[in-house]
């Protein structure tokens, strides 16, 4: 069962999210699937982080969009953990490429890059969709392209390069009509947006519910037939006794 969960940013409960050291931390506890965020810098690098703005993760008032990757490398994440000083190079906003280098040592790893909306605010889409190619160029793990917009989705499966996830904001027959027009290899919903998940919409994806922290509701939702588990509390669910063994 261990294996039917996405860690959500990494360990983000015990690290700060989407830092090496929240993804690494992750992939060293054998998780397969680990999910991180993706906006870009000023000088378009795509860079791992899930807010446009740096407030929340650094402190510092300033947009994504504004700073280059040279300024944003150079910002720690809010972290308990600066004392210490085998993880202080861990907990720098990272470039994309670097994320990737460093989770290449990790087998059978499989990893969903949400490229988020605020992305095609600043720059074209498709010199967002090449950015993210060449940063994924060296790529040795899975990849699997995901975003809340359809769009982003459709151009990725033109280059006909990576499995794709479509992030849904609704659970309803609008975006189902939506779905079996994109045909994403992942849907990917909030729990609480679906009334019955054992009743999912039939086709050729995979469903992956997140916002869950309760091991027995997750245990019991796999069950249920859903097919991945995303949450942001993976030690708790790791040491549960409905995971602990695999």
């Amino acid at each position: 069962m261990k294996n039917r969960l996405v860690a959500h940013r990494g360990d983000m409960e015990t690290y700060p999210e989407n830092t090496l050291l929240a993804l690494t931390k992750a992939a060293e506890l054998n998780f397969s699937f680990i999910e991180l965020d993706i906006q870009f810098s000023k000088d378009i690098t795509p860079v791992v982080i899930h807010d446009d703005s740096l407030v929340r993760t650094t402190g510092i008032d300033k947009s994504v969009y504004a700073s280059d990757v040279k300024e944003l490398l150079s910002y720690n994440a809010l972290t308990a953990f600066n004392n210490d000083e085998s993880s202080k190079l861990l907990i720098h906003i990272s470039p994309l490429e670097k994320v990737v280098e460093v989770l290449n040592k990790y087998s059978n790893l499989t990893l969903f890059v949400e490229i988020k909306r605020q992305c095609l605010e600043h720059f074209d889409i498709d010199m967002v969709i090449d950015r993210v190619l060449e940063s994924l160029k060296y790529a040795k793990i899975e990849i699997v392209i995901i975003s809340f917009v359809k769009e982003i989705i459709e151009a990725v499966k033109l280059k006909n390069k990576y499995a794709t996830g479509w992030v849904l904001s609704k659970y309803d027959q609008v975006n189902h009509a939506i779905a079996e027009d994109i045909q994403p290899d992942f849907l990917f919903c909030n729990v609480k947006k679906v009334n019955q998940p054992s009743d999912l919409w039939k086709g050729p994806w995979k469903w992956v519910l997140y916002d869950i922290k309760n091991p027995s509701f997750a245990y019991e939702l796999l069950e249920q037939g859903v097919d991945l588990i995303e949450t942001g509390d993976i030690v708790k669910l790791n040491n549960s006794e409905f995971f602990a063994n695999g």
